[in-house]
């Protein structure tokens, strides 16, 4: 009997650190809403007309601190900038180069990115944790902050230039045993894609610009395309995000 009456607590107990384990497993991010972000443009411009465009640098700053840039997010930038499709080629220094002497538009990627990971209030939060016996985990939440500031030059084949700016950041929010590389990774990774989608929607906006003006034989229909960014759910809805662990178990 007295077998039984504490069976049923030890039961209740385990099944609520169980369930609070579980709860403490979350994780999702936040994107700041811009309040001077531009509706997306899209543009028709003729096949013909459009130029190759060459990646020429992408400098990045990191807390301050000058960093190489990942080949990811070289092939982030440089992806962006095909599905627009105002360029008819894309090139990247150090790769494959346009032909010496071919008109082209010159790209020049400047980032600067502030990493705040609230690391005193982690070890804070760490503690009252571990003194609680880990009871307090599924209800204490850890932030890591992220944001970045972009500076695009871009330089026609005559040696005119236009720049643009745009800034992104974000939140991952998580519990103690949610906490995850890939949390942080899907972070970056988002606010990167919101800044990028908000300079090259200035872009396709200055799109003639970056047009070679060429006649068109009488006779012959003018073959278009159709320009823009390329739209993403993780940009369009800015709101938390539940995130898949994707690691392997």
């Amino acid at each position: 009997m007295i077998g039984r009456i504490f069976s049923r607590p030890l039961i209740s107990s385990v099944l609520a650190m169980t369930l609070g384990l579980g709860a403490g497993c979350s994780h999702w991010i936040e994107l700041a809403v811009s309040t001077d972000a531009a509706p997306p443009t899209n543009a028709t411009v003729a096949t013909d007309a459009r130029m190759p465009l060459l990646l020429e640098t992408i400098l990045v700053t990191h807390n301050g601190s000058s960093i190489a840039s990942p080949a990811i997010l070289e092939r982030q930038v440089l992806g962006a900038f095909e599905a627009t499709h105002l360029f008819s080629q894309h090139y990247q220094s150090g790769y494959t180069q346009p032909a010496a002497g071919q008109a082209r538009v010159t790209v020049r990627l400047s980032i600067y990115n502030l990493v705040e990971p609230h690391a005193g209030q982690a070890a804070w939060r760490g503690f009252v944790v571990g003194a609680s016996m880990f009871a307090l985990a599924p209800f204490i939440s850890l932030n890591y902050d992220y944001g970045t500031e972009m500076s695009l030059e871009m330089e026609r084949w005559d040696g005119q230039i236009k720049q643009y700016t745009a800034t992104s950041n974000g939140s991952a929010h998580y519990n103690l045993f949610g906490a995850s590389p890939d949390v942080i990774e899907q972070l970056k990774g988002q606010v990167t894609e919101a800044c990028l989608s908000s300079l090259l929607n200035q872009v396709i906006r200055d799109s003639p610009f970056y047009l070679a003006s060429s006649e068109q034989p009488q006779g012959n229909p003018i073959r278009t395309v159709s320009v823009g960014v390329r739209h993403s759910s993780t940009r369009t809805i800015p709101v938390s995000q539940p995130i898949t662990d994707s690691s392997p178990r």
